[in-house]
């Protein structure tokens, strides 16, 4: 997605993401990742836990996950995968946020 960021944006998303790590540890990732969007912490795994991405030693950290939101709070698109290669193209998702 940072590589299309402005064709999320020019098709109306926000994009965030959602780390399950400190605030300290977002910052020094940032500080040396630059990131066209915001990356939130999720010290507590809340997030996580309530869209069902949990972490997994077999893929190595993190399950890859994305999620389309609407703008009422109802999850439109989600895919959850094990592996970073299972995320779905930027194409794909830029298809369901053209279509709400």
């Amino acid at each position: 997605m940072r590589d299309d960021i402005d064709m999320f944006s020019q098709a109306g998303a926000q994009v965030v993401a959602v780390a399950p790590d400190t605030p300290d540890g977002v910052a020094r990732f940032t500080r040396d990742n630059d990131s066209p969007f915001p990356l939130l912490a999720d010290t507590e795994h809340r997030v996580f836990d309530a869209y069902d991405v949990i972490n997994k030693m077999s893929s190595l950290g993190q399950r890859p996950a994305v999620f389309v939101v609407d703008r009422t709070g109802i999850v439109r698109f989600d895919s959850i995968g094990t592996q970073q290669w299972q995320i779905p193209s930027n194409e794909n998702v830029l298809a369901v946020v053209s279509s709400l």
